[in-house]
């Protein structure tokens, strides 16, 4: 039923937000707008005695889409839910609030299945219905109805295409990652990369491994040993492969030169090393030493080349910018 509700006036009596529509873009799933849209003209024609099975069989969509279609508008601030108990219950009824849409924050939104409607849908589906017999097998295990109702969402939420689903659970699984949540995690993050071939998560996949085997090989030469790397670390060492394109023989000399001038570890400074050098464009010890002068026989130093001279060099240049800017009046 959906309750008397606050509407703006207009001249032919149906109004929708334009927030609504814009969500679109976001993702949100074109069912959940048509339920919006035609609980709405149901209230403004004065039709509110309707049901959400009603709202299922005229739209011709399964419930289950009614009921998350309303809880994730009532997430945005769009709707109020009242009498709401459980999901296996769709009997409760709505409110749209425009009053309070523009004030309400988003709160997170993740959709709720029915297990009748999980079941339903596995007899309609053979192909989902395999998918749930292999992810049992590699798990090894008979999947809870936690299990069953995570594992649906990857493929109905997350629109993650049966195949991928595999392939990803037993990527993970082999890396001795069993649990559902960590999984559910991956496969926001798999969807959001719009990996949707399983070419494309064979792909996504070397480059996690290629961007570990290179993490580790810098952990190792940075002494870090099984601490575990921050957020902040983990990007830049993403940064330093994938968009400096540096060896790790580059990270290395980019830590000795941080180490003779700091007299410590600061992945701050080495980033601006390597910064500098991908703007001079040299990737290569062979180019670097190009770039710095061999240190004169007899001189201590704490590497092969020597690096205060390439720390002169970026001071030298400061001091110009600073002279050229006192000259210009700055």
């Amino acid at each position: 039923m959906i309750l008397n509700s606050k509407l703006p006036d207009t001249e032919n009596g149906f109004f929708l937000p334009g927030t609504v529509a814009d969500m679109l873009a976001d993702g949100t799933p074109a069912t959940y707008l048509a339920v919006y849209i035609y609980a709405l003209r149901q209230l403004t024609t004065g039709n509110v005695n309707i049901t959400n099975d009603s709202i299922a069989q005229a739209l011709r969509i399964n419930i289950i889409d009614v009921v998350n279609a309303f809880l994730f508008y009532s997430s945005r601030g769009l709707l109020r839910i009242h009498r709401f108990t459980r999901v296996d219950d769709s009997d409760f009824d709505i409110e749209f609030c425009y009053d309070t849409m523009t004030k309400t924050a988003p709160v997170p939104f993740k959709p709720s299945y029915k297990a009748s409607e999980i079941s339903r849908r596995l007899q309609e589906n053979p192909r989902v219905s395999q998918m749930y017999k292999m992810v049992s097998q590699i798990l090894s295990k008979t999947l809870s109805s936690a299990d069953t109702e995570l594992l649906y969402s990857f493929y109905d939420y997350y629109a993650l295409p049966v195949e991928v689903i595999i392939v990803m659970i037993e990527y993970y699984v082999s890396k001795g990652k069993r649990s559902m949540k960590y999984l559910e995690k991956e496969a926001g993050k798999w969807a959001s990369a719009g990996i949707d071939t399983v070419e494309k998560a064979k792909l996504h996949i070397k480059k996690r491994e290629d961007f570990l085997s290179y993490a580790s090989r810098v952990r190792t030469l940075l002494g870090i040993g099984e601490r575990r790397l921050t957020e902040r670390e983990l990007t830049l060492m993403n940064k330093w492969q994938n968009e400096l394109k540096m060896p790790v023989e580059m990270v290395k000399a980019a830590y000795e030169l941080t180490a003779n001038q700091t007299g410590r570890l600061s992945f701050a400074y080495m980033n601006k090393i390597l910064e500098s050098w991908s703007q001079e464009k040299i990737r290569t010890p062979e180019a670097l030493r190009q770039k710095a002068p061999k240190v004169p026989t007899g001189k201590k130093a704490s590497s092969r080349y020597d690096f205060d001279a390439l720390q002169k060099k970026a001071l030298d240049a400061v001091k110009q910018a600073v002279e050229r800017k006192e000259e210009n009046g700055v």
